[in-house]
């Protein structure tokens, strides 16, 4: 029996496609950014600092860029890029944590008309109602990212953090403790922590605070509900509070947040 790929049942949602020509604006609105990016850039460069290392965005190159994996950007002249934003399943979001992707792989013939018909069958779907189109889009959109899956397969003592992931996804506006999540590995609280620290390179706490904070940087960009009803939403009952915590994540206040990201292509 073949093993066990847990990709093969990823649910993509495309929010956006497009071809933009950016400059220095664009290191205020590319980072901490709630969708999952696709880059094939054209012309130009530009630089993302990642957790571990200065990536730079070259032409001839397509990127793969995690929801708010980023944690800055800069653009000093002028990047040329096709760019796609979408969504992507919480048991894949999952894996995707444990299981890490190429970060960049290099442009094939076809890449920039695969780019052009996902744009194109995009604005045809009618926001989403046209079958064909979001059939068309969605599945070149999955092929781009296939490209960027490692080949080996899923290490065990990676793959057994998913379940702790997906209920940290499904629990963001409760109150998490690290018992309640070491008992669904039926571990130690203090091994615990510490395993997981090692695997994902930041404690539980500060992974649920980064989870909850993007959910509701999201939600910021996704609907129109007060900063008050966002924070109430993941448990903040002190608005201040969640004032001062989002800023400290994402560098500004929610309603710059909202603001800033509503108002550009990235």
């Amino acid at each position: 029996m073949d093993a066990f790929n847990p990709f093969l049942a990823a649910n993509l949602r495309l929010t956006e496609a497009g071809y933009t020509r950016v400059g220095s604006f664009w290191s205020h609105i590319a980072t901490f950014f709630p969708y999952y990016r696709i880059y094939c850039v054209t012309e130009g460069r530009a630089q993302m600092v990642l957790p571990d290392r200065t990536l730079d965005i070259l032409p001839g190159r397509l990127y793969f860029i995690p929801a708010f994996s980023i944690m800055g950007a800069e653009c000093e002249d002028f990047m040329v890029h096709h760019w796609l934003h979408f969504h992507l399943d919480v048991t894949t979001s999952c894996y995707l944590s444990v299981y890490k992707p190429r970060t960049f792989v290099e442009m094939q013939p076809g890449d920039e008309e695969i780019f052009r018909l996902v744009r194109e069958n995009f604005e045809a779907s009618e926001q989403g109602t046209r079958l064909p189109n979001v059939l068309a889009y969605t599945s070149l959109t999955k092929y781009l990212f296939s490209r960027f899956l490692p080949d080996e397969e899923l290490p065990a003592d990676a793959a057994r953090f998913v379940p702790v992931l997906q209920y940290i996804d499904q629990h963001l506006n409760t109150n998490l403790s690290n018992a309640e999540l070491s008992d669904l590995l039926c571990l130690n609280e203090t091994y615990f922590s510490n395993i997981f620290a090692k695997q994902f390179g930041i404690s539980p706490k500060q992974y649920i605070l980064q989870k909850r904070i993007g959910a509701a940087a999201a939600m910021l960009l996704e609907t129109d509900k007060t900063v008050k009803e966002v924070a109430f939403s993941f448990g903040y009952e002190n608005e201040m509070y969640f004032y001062r915590i989002f800023r400290k994540v994402t560098g500004t206040t929610p309603e710059k947040y909202r603001h800033n990201l509503r108002g550009g292509n990235r």
